[in-house]
């Protein structure tokens, strides 16, 4: 039986295994691939679900879904069993749905590259796209973009959700996160509107304004040291752990990142040193402003390797920078 991932054929695999080695997503490998919409349709899988059965017995209460091959030398691959409710979503039709709700918007991504991740098998999909036309400086010349990200499962793994993320371009080491919570969350149970996502993305679109506010006063607000020596070792190391703390505060004051070495229990987490380190691009270290503390914390969300982490880094932020400004007014 051939039954194949989703990885190249084997002349292609080296360097995509390079770009991929570190990268897992629920333990499996992960497959990215970058281009135009256009060019990555045809690389989405597609799905269909089977009686879950022995011979003559069927499960009454479950199904199985199953990735359909793409050309006719596979077989199919079954990658999940799920319950007779389910609501298959294929990734391919929040992709569609997606394009049409940004053409209602007047929003042209054509031309524009866009990044899409696989798991190994494809069962799990997220889908972003930088949007053209709501760039901004926030104040240190390195700009900011705004995003659309796509998520999706067909094994329950995930919802489906369509979010507006920023991006900060530095040396493609940006890192997203957003501040309002508005996101549209659905579980498989219905069909995609077009119209209902283009509703979404007119409400979120009203509040960029007020969101790139934010951005540029946090560059005008200033922090000082012993502020950053709390945070990090109060807030930063109770959502993330003193490794997590003691490299997020090398960043603020160094502007380089490493790998932790040995500390007792007990050492407070700013006081922790750092080896094999390197430069952080678009680091403005010492840092002096909460703009540049967020930007420590979206740089070390990215370096997360498995993407379900990374996904719960980028989700922390907002609570973070909360306790960073409060501290400020205490």
């Amino acid at each position: 039986m051939n039954t194949t991932s989703l990885f190249p054929d084997e002349h292609e695999r080296p360097a995509q295994q390079i770009e991929v080695a570190n990268r897992t997503w629920n333990g499996q490998p992960v497959v990215e691939i970058a281009g135009t919409l256009e060019k990555l349709f045809p690389r989405v899988p597609f799905f269909s679900r089977q009686p879950f059965q022995s011979r003559e017995t069927s499960n009454q209460y479950l199904d199985v879904i199953v990735r359909e091959p793409e050309v006719l030398a596979e077989d199919a691959m079954p990658v999940a069993t799920v319950s007779k409710s389910y609501r298959l979503i294929q990734h391919r039709d929040i992709l569609s749905a997606v394009h049409r709700a940004l053409a209602l918007e007047g929003l042209s991504i054509a031309r524009v590259q866009s990044q899409l991740l696989l798991s190994e098998y494809g069962e799990r999909m997220q889908w972003s796209c930088d949007l053209p036309g709501f760039d901004f400086d926030p104040g240190d010349g390195y700009p900011v973009v705004l995003r659309i990200n796509c998520l999706n499962s067909v094994d329950t793994s995930t919802v489906m959700e369509i979010r507006l993320s920023w991006c900060r371009l530095i040396c493609q080491n940006g890192m997203m996160y957003r501040f309002r919570e508005s996101k549209l969350r659905r579980r498989h149970i219905s069909s995609l509107n077009p119209e209902e996502i283009a509703r979404y993305l007119d409400d979120e679109l009203d509040h960029l304004t007020e969101e790139q506010s934010l951005y540029k006063k946090w560059h005008k607000t200033p922090v000082q040291t012993a502020q950053l020596e709390s945070w990090v070792d109060g807030a930063v190391a109770e959502a993330w752990g003193p490794h997590a703390g003691a490299r997020v505060y090398s960043i603020l004051l160094t502007g380089r990142d490493g790998e932790v070495e040995s500390f007792t229990p007990k050492q407070p987490p700013h006081t922790i040193s750092l080896k094999n380190t390197h430069p952080v691009p678009g680091a403005s270290a010492p840092v002096n402003n909460q703009f540049h503390a967020s930007q420590a914390l979206s740089w070390l969300a990215g370096r997360r390797t498995a993407v379900q982490e990374q996904l719960e880094y980028i989700m922390d932020i907002p609570g973070l920078m909360d306790a960073l400004s409060a501290s400020a007014v205490e």
